[in-house]
């Protein structure tokens, strides 16, 4: 009876793993739709709305709580205080919250790409900008969840496999 309930902690424990490893991987999918929908509200501010610019980032901020939430959130705070251009206060916040996302080096860039341009062109300039952003993230997020979806299923598998291997070893 004890054999039986530690194989079953050994596998479940490795399954665990695999799971815990596998949701890291398809949380990418997840930050690059929710950047994808900031970045739809904040066209719609520049748009329609003609909001200044840190109003409309706090706007377009969506769910709070997500990494998108918190890079609009924490670019508009830095333009409200006046000390950095609207350019240099996104990249500060890309660069902000970079180390806690699940985001790329690609995605940064195309992140940091899109900042050079904030508040320094016409609307017109911005809406472009904005549009060229959702693309390269929308063609990243089809890689991501094609990527995730592979990966995701094997870490899960080989967590199993291993707690299975370990167990006929030891017993």
């Amino acid at each position: 009876m004890v054999k039986l309930l530690g194989a079953v902690l050994v596998v479940g424990s490795f399954g665990v793993i695999g799971s815990v490893i596998a949701s890291g991987y398809s949380e990418r999918p997840r930050q690059l739709s929710a950047l994808i929908s900031g970045f739809a509200l904040l066209e719609t501010e520049i748009s329609y709305s003609r909001t200044p610019l840190s109003e409309a980032l706090i706007r377009a901020k969506g769910q709070k709580g997500t990494v998108a939430g918190r890079l609009f959130e924490i670019a508009a705070c830095i333009i409200a205080e006046g000390d950095l251009s609207p350019g240099q206060a996104w990249e500060a916040a890309v660069r902000c919250i970079y180390p806690f996302s699940a985001l790329t080096p690609e995605d940064r860039e195309a992140l940091l790409a899109f900042g050079s341009k904030l508040g320094s062109c016409s609307t017109a300039d911005q809406l472009k900008q904005i549009a060229l952003v959702k693309e390269r993230l929308k063609a990243n997020e089809t890689c991501a969840r094609e990527k995730a979806s592979e990966t995701a299923r094997m870490w899960r598998y080989l967590g199993l496999t291993v707690g299975a291997m370990i167990t006929l070893m030891l017993y």
